[in-house]
């Protein structure tokens, strides 16, 4: 049986300071755990169907493997339709790169994502583009929240994220002559025809505000993804999540 005190644990999860407090998160669905046993991220808990089980038989060997009943599952899932598996991992330590390694690449800089969807979206985006660091404010959501981790199809397991006080504050320090600073903003430069380095922070901002002045003022170069309709009557906006992979697409252009 899977204890009440476990229980309670799995269920407060959902809540940010519960997350914090005990430094865990959860992970739902055959999909995603299977990303999370391929990762290196440490393993808590792991609570299964026997039917799940029986179809990896190598998951016996597991010490963390607990077989759950129907009406457990339903206890500890937040799904609508009850996932056969379901796992609580650490959330790993917010050391950041060394910034040699960082000023070498491109790295996403989250000002204020407020989305969970959005913000694993953006994970998942990065991941398909090659980015191995995401830098998110403190007005950002948590990719540890169920929705980002979910929205992610696994990323966050090998894009690695950072919470930083002040986004400012870290681009301040990170940037250089050689490691430039991109905001996105409605009269940016158009970036089809802007010439982009392959390695910078590309800055993208709250889905309804925007960048901060305080990052606006730390921008390099602005861009925007100018709008090809054929009606003065269209979309005001893209989605962020949208928006960065074409920003990433442009920016990887011609690099393979």
């Amino acid at each position: 049986m899977v204890s009440k005190n476990v229980t309670k644990l799995v269920q407060n999860l959902e809540k940010k300071k519960f997350r914090d407090k005990y430094k865990l998160f959860k992970i739902e669905g055959e999909k995603m755990v299977q990303e999370l046993l391929r990762s290196d991220f440490k393993i808590e808990h792991l609570f299964a169907l026997e039917e799940w089980q029986e179809n990896n038989p190598k998951s016996k060997n597991l010490k963390y493997l607990q077989l759950a009943t129907e009406s457990e599952m339903k206890s500890l899932s937040d799904f609508q339709s009850l996932p056969k598996v379901l796992a609580i991992a650490q959330i790993p330590e917010q050391n950041s790169p060394e910034i040699a390694k960082i000023q070498n690449e491109l790295v996403l800089l989250l000002n204020g994502i407020q989305d969970p969807g959005n913000l694993g979206t953006i994970f998942r985006v990065a991941d398909w583009f090659g980015i191995k660091c995401i830098v998110c404010d403190k007005d950002c959501a948590s990719i540890y929240n169920s929705k980002a981790v979910q929205a992610s199809m696994g990323a966050i397991f090998r894009v690695k994220a950072i919470y930083v006080e002040s986004g400012a504050e870290w681009l301040s320090r990170h940037k250089s002559s050689t490691f430039k600073s991109f905001g996105t903003f409605l009269e940016g430069n158009n970036i089809y025809k802007t010439t982009l380095p392959d390695k910078g922070v590309i800055i993208m901002g709250n889905e309804g505000h925007g960048i901060s002045k305080e990052l606006e003022a730390l921008t390099d170069t602005k861009i925007t993804i100018p709008s090809f309709a054929n009606s003065d009557f269209h979309s005001e906006s893209l989605n962020v999540g949208v928006a960065t992979g074409i920003i990433l697409s442009e920016f990887k252009r011609g690099t393979k």
